[in-house]
């Protein structure tokens, strides 16, 4: 293969006529793609509408970064990991594990927060957005429940251990004899709801990116281009 085979250019009369071999035009296409991809990087972020009415917020809008993308996959992780991000089953479910796992997911999130650093948080981007709706998911999501329940449950579980009529019972058939064990229950539900919405909303933030397609900067040619009259209209 030669030059004239891959662009070939001659001149008739007051026009040109160009001729591009297929192998150019391969090459200048792999180029403009790669162009664009380096360029670009990777796919951008898109804007998200997230539903944080757990944490009190209500639907807010976040664009992420690499930065925000890092901390709502952590907070993902942390949740789907444990025993709070899966429907409450009270068949099987215990609720003092349950606990147990709030009160480390509890942990793990405001560590989580402390992390970002003072100079992201001072920043223009959404890493100060996200630090707050983790911080308000464990005050105005979690912390009600263990507030109004924790400490009551726990009291009266460990006690109800040590009498005898529930010593055959299973831990499942010995919390349903809490005296309010409905209502309780039914708060839990709410909770644990609102933590698996939350969870899906981090996955959205921290996993979506915007689909783009590459726009080459020329069009497709069938490996000929027509010819360009340069004649003086004169």
């Amino acid at each position: 293969m030669t030059w004239r085979d891959l662009l070939h250019i001659q001149i008739k009369g007051w026009g040109i006529d160009v001729h591009v071999g297929g192998g150019l035009i391969g090459a200048l296409i792999g180029l403009a793609i790669g162009a664009e991809l380096l360029r670009k990087g990777t796919r951008p972020w898109k804007l998200t509408k997230a539903n944080f009415t757990f944490a009190g917020l209500g639907q807010i809008e976040i664009c992420p970064d690499n930065e925000v993308a890092k901390i709502a996959h952590n907070a993902w992780v942390e949740l789907c990991s444990r025993k709070a991000a899966i429907p409450f089953d009270p068949e099987h479910d215990v609720i003092v594990e349950v606990y147990n796992s709030w009160y480390e997911l509890f942990r793990a999130l405001r560590d989580l927060a402390k992390a970002i650093p003072p100079e992201s948080v001072r920043a223009s981007g959404d890493a100060p957005v996200l630090a707050e709706v983790l911080m308000k998911a464990l005050n105005d999501g979690l912390r009600p429940h263990l507030t109004k329940w924790q400490a009551r449950f726990r009291r009266w579980y460990d006690t109800s251990l040590t009498e005898p009529r529930f010593a055959s019972m299973t831990p499942q058939e010995t919390q349903r004899q809490f005296p309010d064990y409905e209502e309780l229950l039914a708060d839990l539900h709410k909770v644990n709801s609102g933590i698996i919405q939350f969870t899906e909303e981090l996955r959205r933030i921290a996993h979506d990116r915007q689909r783009q397609r590459i726009r080459l900067p020329f069009r497709k040619s069938k490996g000929h281009i027509k010819r360009v009259s340069l004649q003086d209209p004169a």
